[in-house]
């Protein structure tokens, strides 16, 4: 099953970048945000309702200066250009940025510490500096990212020196 989640996202989409969005993030329904306001003034539990449904619901933002609700976002999102940037705290400052090609239901809970995903724990092992993009997505640390680090499968495996191995170097 997949999580429950509210995500805003600015109204600055065309139709086909509003249809990608629905299909990578598992959207159920897309509404503006004046519709998702009149559903929460109906029913002032309509946020938990889609929770408790296991419902994805994306809403358009016309402007991201009117916090009404905001603190209702699951996530909240700024569409510019083919990247996508996680507004952390769901106001600002920007955080996470994928492409849109990369943006998936996963990532963006978790960078956002959602309770309705796993959250792997941290390892406490350091970083090299060339893993800044992998910190960024995956939060620094955990199993996921001691996978990720060792590459392949193969590089966990230590091969023997064939140079200073007679029988690999007097094979016939």
């Amino acid at each position: 099953m997949l999580p429950p989640a509210i995500i805003f996202v600015n109204a600055d989409i065309n139709d086909a970048i509003k249809k990608t969005l629905v299909t990578q993030l598992y959207v159920d329904e897309a509404m503006t945000f004046t519709e998702f306001n009149n559903r929460m003034m109906v029913d002032p539990n309509y946020a938990a309702v889609v929770h408790l449904q296991e419902r994805r619901i994306l809403v358009i933002l016309p402007t991201f200066r009117d916090l009404t609700n905001r603190t209702l976002a699951d996530v909240v999102l700024f569409y510019n250009q083919g990247q996508v940037t996680v507004e952390k705290n769901n106001f600002g400052p920007p955080g996470l940025s994928l492409p849109l090609q990369r943006v998936t239901l996963y990532a963006l809970l978790r960078y956002n510490n959602s309770k309705y995903v796993v959250i792997l724990p941290n390892t406490g092992t350091p970083l090299p500096d060339k893993d800044e993009e992998l910190t960024e997505t995956f939060g620094g640390g955990g199993i996921v990212m001691e996978e990720l680090r060792a590459g392949t499968p193969g590089d966990l495996i230590e091969s023997p020196d064939e140079d200073n191995n007679p029988d690999f170097v007097n094979r016939k």
